[in-house]
């Protein structure tokens, strides 16, 4: 007689029925796979919910429920009318779905600030390295404005901190790499809470906006002048000097 072929580890699994996918949910992941697999882009426009249920042989109630969810994850737009950009049509704005999604898990706690500037930490770095090892192929002409917008007397601190992401993320789309620059754009909406509670409660504000502004500007001519290791010790100083100076202690780094 064989042996059983089930073990005691096997007969300790504790297994049961598979749940069975529901119908709009597998019409999600079918426009998700159709993504993945380059037969839709951004901008494409989908078939409309009648085709679409006729195509996947489904109700139009779970095509149409499928559509919420995917409106819902920003991976598709409704747009009004009748013309050939009408209709639902696949994201072009791939990087503010990215950006909602950081910000919702940090408020959550399921990404500590610790944990996003440790990620940001190693983007801004990689991002001002590209930079100042291609920079005469690189415009900074729009950091260059970012950076003489912030010398206005007259910004109040959300406007300052406004120009701050635009000058970071700016630096990060500068190094010429689409998701290094929309990487950079969520986590600075992932921490623009905790930004705008150190700057509104700063005491000092006057004297810390020059001190940030100083900063701003030494990167940028680091970066400016080919200066990789400059550029990288001073992005790391800026970072970190800023939130020992909030918070007590440096965040984690890579």
């Amino acid at each position: 007689m064989s042996a059983s072929p089930y073990t005691e580890e096997t007969m300790s699994l504790q297994l049961g029925p598979l749940k069975r996918a529901k119908t709009y949910e597998l019409v999600v992941k079918t426009i998700k796979d159709e993504i993945f697999a380059g037969r839709l882009r951004p901008g494409d426009r989908l078939p409309g919910e009648r085709q679409l249920s006729e195509l996947l042989n489904v109700s139009r109630p779970s095509v149409r429920e499928a559509v919420r969810i995917l409106e819902a994850m920003e991976i598709v737009r409704s747009r009004p009318g009748n013309g050939v950009g009408s209709g639902l049509v696949v994201s072009t704005e791939p990087s503010r779905a990215l950006s909602n999604l950081l910000g919702i898990h940090v408020a959550l706690a399921s990404y500590s600030v610790p944990e996003v500037l440790s990620v940001r930490m190693a983007l801004e770095v990689q991002s001002v390295r590209r930079i100042a090892t291609r920079v005469d192929r690189i415009d900074l002409s729009q950091c260059a404005d970012t950076l003489k917008r912030m010398t206005d007397p007259q910004l109040d601190r959300e406007a300052f901190l406004d120009l701050d992401t635009e000058f970071h993320v700016g630096l990060a789309r500068a190094s010429n790499n689409t998701l290094l620059g929309d990487m950079m754009a969520a986590l600075r909406e992932a921490v623009r809470r905790p930004m705008a509670d150190a700057f509104d409660n700063d005491d000092d504000w006057a004297e810390r906006a020059v001190t940030l502004m100083s900063e701003h500007t030494a990167i940028f001519e680091a970066v400016s002048r080919g200066d990789a290791d400059e550029a990288e010790s001073l992005v790391r100083h800026h970072i970190e000097g800023f939130y020992l100076t909030e918070s007590g202690e440096l965040p984690e780094t890579t």
